[in-house]
């Protein structure tokens, strides 16, 4: 088997206390039957406490979605006290995803981790692939559905070549890649109106997005969303061939090619145009790289969260995008 990476992926390692916000906060934590097994076996008060906080295969969050082994230090109490092999599978393979198309596996970050994002938007030039062999077992497919697989993914790198033709304005790239132009600031949607009506279509996953997405429809509703935030053109171009990466194969499966073409620039456009919004600071330009840095990451991550981690949110995004609105 082939597997295909990031050029980043390798140098993601956790950040555990040091991370603004932690992902043992705000998710409902599902705990595989291996370590649920494991869990029921751990002896003394460590193990009573384990077996006292689990319910229905997850675990009892506390007040404000938190787990409850989430010590003061926001450091996870299971690894401390039974080490790494203990974690869940959840709790040890976040953010990473993995997709598996036939002989071709595909892993990634999510980008509703901050750590995630700083590697993504840091890296140097057009995003790069990585391959090498795996000896991860292969999913069958037929001869027609390899020859379906092989379309897509070429389609895929040309949208990949596109955006990291350096002989190419960053409009012609856009062009290219998408047939839309950075001349026309809002395409594929009419207007600003018309991203916040996309938002407010899609279920909330908390307080957080309610918040940030108040702070949308009031900039919206004031006639002021003519800033396109200060992502660079190297950090836009890594962004969208992100989420061209992420989710533009699984067309395959799921269908909407367009739609998830699409769902790319939607996401590049609601992050630079609302970044101040969705990060949920002043509109005060940041006085130094880091905290320009530090918000850009801060509004990806409440976006991937909000849209990438809702599957209802996805199926309604890429839907209507494909004009296919039901």
């Amino acid at each position: 088997m082939i597997l295909i990476k990031p050029d980043f992926y390798d140098n993601f390692k956790c950040t555990a206390s040091r991370c603004s916000d932690t992902c043992c906060v705000g998710w409902e934590i599902d705990i595989d039957k291996q370590s649920q097994e494991t869990y029921r076996n751990v002896s003394g008060a460590f193990g009573e406490r384990l077996r006292e906080n689990i319910i229905d295969g997850h675990f009892k969050l506390l007040p404000h979605d938190r787990c409850p082994f989430l010590d003061k230090e926001n450091l996870c109490e299971i690894y401390q006290q039974l080490g790494e092999g203990a974690l869940c599978d959840i709790c040890r393979e976040h953010p990473r995803f993995v997709e598996v198309y036939g002989d071709i596996m595909e892993r990634g970050l999510g980008l509703c981790c901050e750590e995630a994002t700083r590697l993504l938007l840091e890296g140097e030039g057009p995003l790069h692939l990585v391959s090498e062999e795996s000896d991860e077992p292969e999913d069958e497919l037929d001869e027609d559905d390899e020859e379906i697989r092989n379309e897509v993914l070429y389609e895929r790198e040309q949208m990949f070549r596109f955006l990291a033709d350096d002989s190419l304005s960053f409009s012609a790239k856009l062009y290219n890649a998408f047939g839309i132009s950075s001349e026309v600031p809002f395409a594929p949607l009419e207007d600003a109106q018309s991203h916040l009506e996309f938002l407010e279509k899609t279920v909330s996953f908390g307080p957080a997005w309610d918040s940030a997405l108040a702070r949308i429809k009031a900039k919206v509703a004031a006639g002021e969303v003519a800033d396109q935030g200060f992502f660079s053109e190297d950090e836009s171009r890594r962004l969208l061939a992100y989420l061209i990466y992420r989710h533009y194969a699984k067309c395959l499966f799921e269908g909407f090619e367009q739609g998830k073409r699409l769902f790319a620039v939607f996401f590049w456009n609601v992050a630079r145009f609302f970044t101040r919004e969705l990060a949920g600071v002043s509109n005060a330009v940041p006085t130094n790289a880091a905290q320009a840095k530090q918000v850009k990451i801060d509004a990806i991550k409440i976006l991937s969260k909000q849209l990438e981690y809702a599957e209802e949110n996805m199926v309604l995004l890429e839907r209507a995008l494909e004009g296919d609105e039901e």
